[in-house]
């Protein structure tokens, strides 16, 4: 598209730095506390790696491994599931903000049920629950973050959201480094991590009665003076008639009505044109490599796969672990203040390239030592674990949540954040049963699995995805349409603002004719 097109050829009443603006400034508060919906979905993903090092939780529960132990893990994403288009169907209906409240519910229900579980099936049924909140929080978080930003630091805003996961995995994996060395009683050092979880979902449930709705869902539902009064005042200090406002407002009532027209909001309106199934196979793919790109190993089962090198003792696993977490968080920030600079397309093919090699590394270095049994070849695989994360978190923790987003039509975008979702848990879900019992099954031989997985994505990505980067929120919706079809949406928001403003220039010389009429009476 043209510079023109561009937010910035439109005057704006903010000031040219974010943070000293203060409607900008309260925007990002608000969206920093919807970034605490990913929280407990990081924490989670540290705590069962955590876990596994300690004495006390292997005994509680009877020390799990391969079936077992994915069992556990795939309850956290089973519920997710079925649950995706209930979830999707609640935003749409009921705006999103509740489905916030009914996450930050679920979550703080199920970290108390895993605190004081005493058996496997009490432990299961609490990270049903805490899946079930954690897909609620997710989906409305990621409908509503690019919703509410400011057009200029949607990027920002949108890439961060999931950022936010390295802040519960930092948490969760020092808390439990530090439950290594904790007395014991009463198997107090794993259900204290465990515990610990609710703090995420409490600051959620608290926070989100002062986050404004999505001023689109209101456009939607008839509210369009409320929708107005929300983009004035975050987007430019109250300033009712700010040119980018009312370009903004423009945009989502000329998009409100083109998708009323078409009537075409279920979940088959994916297949019904060709831009809408160009979206429907780039979200899968996207949802899909955030799972199946090595990450499920590392991620979940870090334990299982240090012990492949010979790297056994609680202190050092549970510090490998803690030592990701801030590795992969320092790298995921990097990732994502480079989106609007270096593009989405460009760092997720500089992560499949990356992580591809990583992998090859990892092959053959955990082949050679099970041949070997060297120590050192087998402790020359930890660097490569660092890098095969520093990989991924470049791109594939910061940018799902910002672009499936971003390119998706307003009354698609609920289902199309549910469709990641669900691409994304029924990889995981499968992850959760596969990759422990392979791993405890060949061993190393399975990582040349993801070898030939990761090679598979650098070229779909290559071939599939296309740039989003110095687009508004609406432009980056229809980048996936034909090019005539993104200029005609662009020239009828171009239009609707232009009638909105001459409207509103009438009833203002209607104004002042009437205050000299009174003058005169």
């Amino acid at each position: 598209m043209a510079d023109t097109h561009h937010y910035s050829a439109f005057a704006n009443n903010t000031h040219a730095q974010w943070w000293k603006d203060p409607g900008m400034r309260m925007g990002f508060i608000h969206i920093f506390i919807l970034y605490s919906a990913v929280y407990s979905l990081g924490y989670d993903g540290s705590l069962l790696n955590g876990l596994q090092a300690l004495p006390a939780w292997k005994k509680q529960f009877n020390s799990p491994v391969g079936t077992d132990l994915g069992l556990i893990a795939a309850t956290y994403y089973l519920p997710k599931i079925p649950l995706t288009f209930v979830i999707a169907w609640i935003i749409d209906k009921w705006g999103r903000k509740i489905a916030l409240y009914l996450g930050a519910l679920f979550m703080l229900a199920g970290s108390f049920a895993g605190g004081f579980s005493n058996t496997r099936a009490q432990l299961m049924g609490s990270r049903v629950l805490l899946g079930a909140g954690t897909a609620a929080a997710q989906i409305a978080a990621c409908a509503m973050v690019p919703e509410l930003a400011h057009p200029r630091i949607r990027h920002w805003a949108g890439s961060f959201l999931n950022v936010t996961y390295f802040i519960g995995s930092i948490f969760s994996a020092w808390l439990t480094f530090a439950m290594v060395y904790y007395p014991g009683g009463a198997g107090w050092s794993w259900r204290i991590p465990t515990l610990v979880q609710g703090f995420g979902p409490i600051i959620l449930a608290l926070g989100t009665w002062f986050v404004p709705e999505s001023p689109r869902w209101l456009v939607k539902n008839g509210r369009e003076e409320e929708a107005h009064n929300i983009l004035a005042r975050y987007h430019a200090n109250g300033k009712m008639d700010d040119e980018l406002v009312l370009f903004e407002l423009s945009e989502i009532k000329t998009a409100v009505e083109v998708e009323a027209q078409a009537n075409e909001s279920s979940w088959l309106s994916f297949f019904k044109t060709e831009g809408n199934r160009r979206r429907f196979f780039v979200i899968l793919l996207v949802g899909t490599a955030t799972q199946w790109s090595g990450n499920g190993i590392i991620s979940y089962f870090l334990i299982p796969v240090l012990k492949t090198v010979g790297i056994t003792a609680p202190p050092q696993t549970a510090g490998i672990n803690g030592g990701l977490s801030i590795w992969s968080w320092v790298v995921a920030l990097t990732g994502a203040s480079l989106v609007e600079r270096a593009g989405r397309r460009t760092l997720f093919l500089s992560s499949f390239g990356f992580m591809f090699f990583c992998f090859v590394m990892m092959l053959g270095l955990s082949g050679g030592y099970a041949h070997t049994h060297h120590r050192a070849t087998g402790l020359a695989m930890i660097p490569f674990i660092f890098l095969f994360n520093a990989g991924y978190a470049l791109s594939l923790t910061p940018i799902p949540m910002l672009y499936v987003p971003e390119i998706s039509r307003m009354d698609m975008r609920a289902k199309s954040a549910a469709l990641l979702l669900l691409s994304q848990n029924c990889a995981q879900a499968f992850n959760q049963f596969v990759n422990p019992v392979a791993l405890n099954s060949i061993g190393w031989k399975y990582y040349a699995v993801y070898v030939a997985v990761l090679g598979a994505y650098f070229i779909l990505f290559f071939l599939f995805v296309r740039e989003t980067r110095g687009l508004t929120t609406e432009e980056a919706a229809v980048v996936y349409e034909s090019a005539e079809a993104r200029e005609a949406a662009l020239d009828a928001a171009r239009r609707e603002m232009r009638r909105q403003k001459a409207e509103e220039k009438l009833s203002e010389k209607e104004r002042l004719s009437h205050e000299e009429e009174t003058k005169r009476v």
